[in-house]
């Protein structure tokens, strides 16, 4: 499988991160772990998205423990830059192998238009989506790709598949 890879892929609600990650793990084929912020902190932890949370340091615990085991990563999520920043930092650089940032900066409109056609647009409104939405988060790392509202979920795979390359699945 050679050195485990380790994607973040990072953007406001309805920026695409699922679909894109989803349609990336399967190119990579088995051995690569889908690691999602909404997964664990609604679902595993129930745990409101707040300063202090346990979210962080289980994403990372998780990510580490993958990557350890010779396992691709691929993380998705919000992930904002003030409350997961330092942890992400830390991961990326602790990581030995190949490593991505991606921020998709969508702007606010866009999301919202991409929420009111998705399953779970019953789930939150647009006003929920505000009170989450920062513009420009990016963790500002070396090597950070920032993609914009003008690629299809098919283009932005394409793009990260050319800035870095995924394993033979």
């Amino acid at each position: 499988m050679g050195d485990p890879r380790l994607l973040v892929l990072r953007g406001p609600s309805g920026a695409g991160k699922t679909t894109t990650a989803r349609i990336l793990r399967t190119r990579w084929g088995r051995g690569t772990a889908l690691i999602q912020q909404d997964v664990v902190r609604r679902e595993i932890l129930w745990e409101h998205d707040v300063p202090g949370g346990v979210t962080p340091g289980l994403l990372d615990a998780m990510c580490r423990h993958t990557l350890a085991a010779g396992c691709h990563v691929i993380l998705e999520g919000i992930l904002h830059e003030s409350r997961y920043g330092a942890t992400l930092r830390r991961l990326v650089a602790d990581h030995r192998g190949p490593s991505l940032v991606c921020f998709l900066d969508i702007p606010f409109p866009d999301t919202v238009r991409r929420h009111a056609t998705r399953p779970q647009s019953a789930e939150f409104t647009p006003a929920d989506m505000l009170g989450w939405y920062v513009p420009d988060d990016r963790l500002r790392v070396p090597g950070e790709v920032v993609l914009g509202p003008d690629l299809s979920p098919a283009d932005t795979v394409a793009r990260l598949d050319s800035a870095f390359p995924g394993p033979a699945g």
